[in-house]
């Protein structure tokens, strides 16, 4: 047990390994439709990305800049060199993947496209429809604070774009700016999303 649980990697390995027992123990309890499958599928690769994304939004805010503003200048190299490149890659990975299967999503369940997708016409609840469409326009916002201002601000910040040293005082403001931003939508994005889903 200690081989699977020492390496992350391997431990991901086994969560995804019983997820699929339990997407065997569905298929063995009767007939699956192969357009509900798909659509669970995305679901579960939707809501695992922005667990990822949401909870490194999360980390960032409340722990990184923290710690970051605490740490004397050797500590705050550091994790300049170690941590934040390697939170970054898997914040932007991660904002891909979420806009990606949610917009897969939409097109499985009918929101977007149905009558391509769909022998007949799907009725979608007018209140659900605009939810889902309020709460896709903020993730897509999100993934373009992400993509347009963090990360190009970013590069900057840890040296990978030339710049002086006032250019990186900015960038630094910018990158604190849009995490916050990313916090106050994280919240209501998601509490829309899953209403949009479960609320009649």
């Amino acid at each position: 047990m200690n081989f699977l649980l020492d390496s992350p990697a391997r431990a991901f390995v086994l969560g995804l390994g019983l997820a699929a027992i339990a997407l065997a123990v569905w298929f063995l309890t009767g007939p699956v439709d192969p357009g509900g499958l798909i659509s669970v599928l995305l679901r579960f690769v939707h809501v695992l990305s922005a667990m990822v994304w949401v909870g490194l939004i999360f980390f960032v805010n409340f722990i990184q800049f923290g710690v970051l503003q605490e740490a004397d200048q050797p500590s705050r190299s550091a994790i300049s060199k170690w941590i934040v490149p390697r939170v970054a890659a898997v914040f932007v990975h991660a904002s891909h993947l979420v806009v990606l299967s949610g917009v897969l999503l939409l097109i499985s369940t009918g929101y977007l496209l149905g009558d391509w997708v769909f022998a007949s016409a799907v009725y979608m609840p007018p209140p659900r429809t605009l939810m889902l469409a309020v709460g896709a326009l903020g993730g897509i916002l999100m993934w373009m604070f992400v993509n347009f201002a963090i990360r190009p601000s970013l590069k900057i910040v840890l040296g990978q774009t030339a710049s002086d040293a006032q250019a990186q005082a900015r960038a630094r403001g910018i990158v604190k700016r849009y995490a916050r931003l990313n916090l106050v939508l994280a919240l209501p994005v998601t509490f829309i999303m899953v209403a949009a889903t479960h609320l009649s």
